[in-house]
């Protein structure tokens, strides 16, 4: 099923999924599936992604600047302030989303919240390795394979440090 949901200036074109299994072109984990507004041939950008696997793209205007404000505001914050941030910036995301759109079901708002923080990522995402637990907890909750695997990377690493040490 196919809708269009729009805010006041621009729509965003969403294919809702009915199953997990048939959400497969963004790893699996979401409902909706965002068409992206990005035509030009793949290319691949300083953090890894393809150009046209950047969900960001896929946003109204007003919505990306909104994001790439947040993401300079908290590009000079640690990681476990980022992380806290970036979960209420996914939520308030959606809860936008929720006040336009009312008929949106849970499963729906759970998707663009994950949404908006895989955006948010995005932006903060300079290509440099995994630091600490808390940008690898936040990148293993992105839509992106690529951020998860950054995330899950650093954490079996850090396992096995911890396991050799005792």
């Amino acid at each position: 099923m196919s809708d269009v949901y729009a805010n006041k200036y621009k729509g965003i074109k969403v294919d809702t999924k009915s199953s997990l299994s048939e959400a497969g072109d963004i790893s699996g984990v979401s409902h909706l599936d965002f068409a992206h507004s990005d035509k030009d041939a793949p290319k691949t950008n300083k953090n890894g992604l393809v150009a046209n696997q950047r969900l960001m793209k896929s946003l109204p205007d007003e919505i990306q600047l909104a994001v790439s404000e947040w993401a300079l505001q908290l590009k000079h914050v640690p990681w476990k302030l980022r992380r806290r941030a970036i979960k209420r910036f996914s939520e308030s995301f959606a809860d936008n989303f929720l006040n336009i759109m009312p008929e949106l079901s849970d499963e729906e708002c759970e998707s663009l919240a994950l949404l908006g923080l895989t955006c948010l990522l995005e932006e903060l995402d300079t290509g440099a390795p995994v630091t600490n637990q808390h940008q690898a907890k936040c990148y293993l909750e992105s839509f992106h394979d690529y951020h998860k695997s950054l995330g899950e990377a650093f954490l079996m690493t850090r396992e096995k440090d911890n396991s050799s040490l005792h």
